[in-house]
């Protein structure tokens, strides 16, 4: 940390002070821990988030979003979840096999819905201190932050890069892209924090 000036070392001491007493709340627990299912197990419920929030996912790209588990871990998970008829797995290239991506069916993306719902609400607990300004300004600084880092489009690189460069139109009609949630994604959230504090 001796490279960085005073100016940084100072936000990097109140971030640190700032996370400790946010901790101190209660509100840094993951959103998408423990999110309620009879039958499934947690990790399997997150799996089914990820896919509803990305859509279609590379199966290492999954396993990171999964906290990085082992691979051989996932595929069990994902075998659990294609054999309870809540996703697909697809060959994105036929001559080779071991490029597999993920995608929820449509019972999938129903339960998805409902485990977005906890999610939501989770969120809206946490902004709803805030004014209204106040909770506007922090998503856009928040969004500034991931463009920043160069986050934003991860998943459709990560897409892109498991494409052959020609595939052929059948294919390409097969797994037709879903469109991506406009930006800024404060608009969007906006009306079920209103909601929730009504």
């Amino acid at each position: 940390m001796s490279e960085l000036s005073m100016e940084v070392r100072v936000q990097v001491a109140r971030l640190r002070n700032l996370i400790i007493d946010v901790a101190r709340c209660g509100a840094l627990n993951s959103p998408l821990s423990s999110l309620p299912h009879t039958e499934l197990d947690p990790m399997e419920v997150q799996a089914i988030w990820w896919l509803k929030a990305e859509s279609l996912l590379p199966v290492n790209a999954l396993a990171e979003r999964l906290g990085g588990i082992a691979l051989p871990r996932l595929s069990r998970l994902l075998d659990r979840l294609e054999d309870a008829k809540l996703v697909q797995r697809e060959r994105s290239v036929r001559h080779d096999r071991r490029r597999v991506r993920v995608r929820l069916t449509e019972q999938g993306r129903a339960l998805a819905e409902q485990a977005d719902a906890v999610v939501q609400e989770r969120m809206a607990r946490l902004l709803l201190p805030l004014g209204g300004e106040q909770r506007s300004a922090l998503v856009d600084m928040l969004e500034g932050w991931v463009e920043a880092m160069g986050c934003w489009n991860r998943a459709e690189e990560l897409s892109a890069a498991e494409e052959p460069e020609q595939e052929s139109t059948e294919q390409a009609a097969v797994v037709p892209p879903e469109p991506r949630a406009p930006r800024p994604m404060h608009t969007r959230s906006e009306p079920a924090i209103t909601a929730n504090a009504a």
